[in-house]
């Protein structure tokens, strides 16, 4: 039965309290008088106490977490409680983890439970309920099978229907809240990953706040589902990319940028984690794999719903799935279909920025003086050309950065190739990935020969910084070919300069002069 006509939600005000039954606990969003830490105000932010790390192989994918407001030490203590929080529930919660809590209960089928997985389980299958079996969290046999299938075997049919109809029986799944225990029948698997990741964001970024309550601003990005908070690097918001719903590749420039403050951003949709071309996200009706929906992108004030909300729109109809969204307070959405046509919430718009440009620093650190007059840096290097059977042009990338690593000007990146642009691992892993204008800043790929670059003092914003210290970065990549990484230091004063690098297999001697233009 459509959703809209089911429930009746078009326009109501949807009562999530249920779904959660401890969000003021996970959700600092939910603020009142006993909260641990209470939001800060959002003031222009201290740019050099921002800090960013990266981590990964965490639950099967990578961590990023950017911290504000506070010095290193701090910033660290942040980032291990998030870390901590993580493997801890990582134990319980995993179903990728044969000694986790969950694959026990899986194989056991009944037993009493920590108050996470019971919270948990009770969430899913209150998100069972209000979404009309659209998300479905007992889906486990099914995936496994479809897994195991990897689109070369065909799934058994009668097993598809079998284990469909076991699972939509009404004692498929007893909970019982004061035994914390849970009972599953024979058909039932528990695979709560569309809601689990966003329920240990939300633990994570507790955990944070209440270990070191002097932050000022944090977000928690596990594999792309994210929470943020407080005051970002940007003193008017913390700015996320939404990648092309047809392009899924990290390099891929974003199609629309948000600008959020207190929110969580959860994506759902073909391509994730599609094996052999096929859509991992199955109907719950059916046990079939889901092919018309490409992605979905919901923004709201808990990342657990957010997450579960995104996976199941893309199981319903865009209208059903749209009168969904309408009916929850603080939550919007963006659903795009396989023929490309889309829908979104009414407050998607207001969501957006304008300005997509990354976060620069524009001045050395500790510098005071002027950039001289008429001065500019000169950079001389040569592709040189190999014979080898399988030559491809090289990967180039040039950028400047202050003494702590901090981006200032990127000068070249050549190559355009998605699949091998990330090959420069250190331009990639610590600015490329970042970047919102990619497009605009990727060139295609050098032939051999020489080419000259200039950096004139200004940075990415096209503002002039300061006399100080900088490094010049020198990287290089072939494919079928080796890899360079080289830096020269530059130090900006009214005086001309010469050094140079001797020649490695990728790219020939490089020059740097600075001096006066003439």
């Amino acid at each position: 039965m459509p959703f809209a006509e089911n429930k009746k939600l078009h326009k109501k005000v949807f009562n999530l309290t249920p779904l959660v039954m401890a969000l003021a606990l996970i959700s600092p969003l939910q603020t009142n008088a006993t909260d641990l830490v209470q939001s800060p105000q959002l003031n222009q932010p201290d740019v050099s106490q921002t800090h960013r790390f990266h981590r990964d192989y965490v639950l099967g994918t990578s961590l990023d977490v950017v911290v504000t407001g506070t010095n290193k030490q701090d910033a660290k203590l942040a980032l291990d409680a998030i870390e901590a929080e993580i493997a801890q529930l990582d134990k319980k919660l995993s179903v990728w983890r044969s000694d986790s809590e969950i694959s026990a209960l899986n194989a056991k089928k009944s037993a009493q439970v920590s108050p996470e997985l019971f919270e948990v389980i009770a969430a899913c299958e209150a998100w069972r309920a209000k979404s009309c079996g659209a998300f479905d969290a007992r889906l486990g046999e099914l995936i496994a099978m479809w897994e195991k299938a990897q689109g070369i075997h065909k799934v058994d049919e009668s097993t598809r229907v079998a284990i469909t109809s076991e699972l939509m029986k009404p004692d498929s799944v007893t909970l019982d809240k004061e035994q914390q225990t849970v009972a599953i029948q024979r058909a039932v698997k528990f695979a709560p990953d569309a809601y689990a990741k966003g329920y240990i964001i939300d633990r994570a970024m507790l955990a944070a706040r209440s270990k070191v309550p002097n932050i000022e601003g944090l977000l928690i990005d596990i594999g792309g589902d994210m929470r943020v908070w407080g005051n970002a690097p940007q003193k008017d918001g913390w700015s996320i990319g939404v990648q092309d719903a047809f392009n899924h590749h990290d390099l891929a420039v974003p199609s629309e940028v948000l600008k959020l403050r207190d929110h969580a951003v959860a994506f759902s949709g073909k391509g994730y984690r599609d094996v052999a071309g096929q859509s991992h996200l199955l109907d719950p009706n059916t046990g079939l794999a889901l092919q018309h929906v490409e992605q979905c992108v919901v923004v709201g004030t808990c990342a657990a719903d957010a997450d579960a909300l995104a996976t199941a729109l893309t199981a319903m109809s865009p209208e059903d799935g749209m009168a969904l969204v309408e009916s929850l307070v603080g939550y919007e959405a963006k659903l795009t279909m396989s023929n490309g046509q889309f829908y979104q919430s009414a407050g998607w718009n207001h969501l957006l920025q304008t300005d997509t440009r990354p976060e620069m620093l524009t001045v050395a650190a500790g510098a005071s003086a002027k950039w001289p007059a008429g001065y500019q840096a000169l950079i001389d290097l040569t592709i040189p050309k190999i014979n080898v059977e399988k030559y491809r042009m090289p990967y180039v990338s040039v950028w400047v950065t202050d003494e702590n690593k901090k981006l200032v000007r990127t000068l070249a990146v050549w190559g355009k190739d998605e699949k091998w642009i990330n090959s420069n691992y250190v331009w990639w892993r610590r600015y490329g990935r970042q970047m919102t204008n990619l497009d605009a800043v990727a060139k295609p790929s050098r032939q051999p020969g020489n080419y000259k670059l200039a950096w004139d003092g200004k940075d990415d914003h096209g503002k002039s910084v300061a006399a100080g210290s900088y490094i010049v970065h020198i990287e290089t990549s072939r494919e079928h070919g080796d890899h360079s990484y080289q830096t020269l230091d530059l130090n900006v004063k009214s005086k001309a300069s010469t050094q140079s690098l001797p020649a490695q297999t990728e790219i020939g001697a490089v020059k740097m002069s600075f001096q006066k233009a003439h």
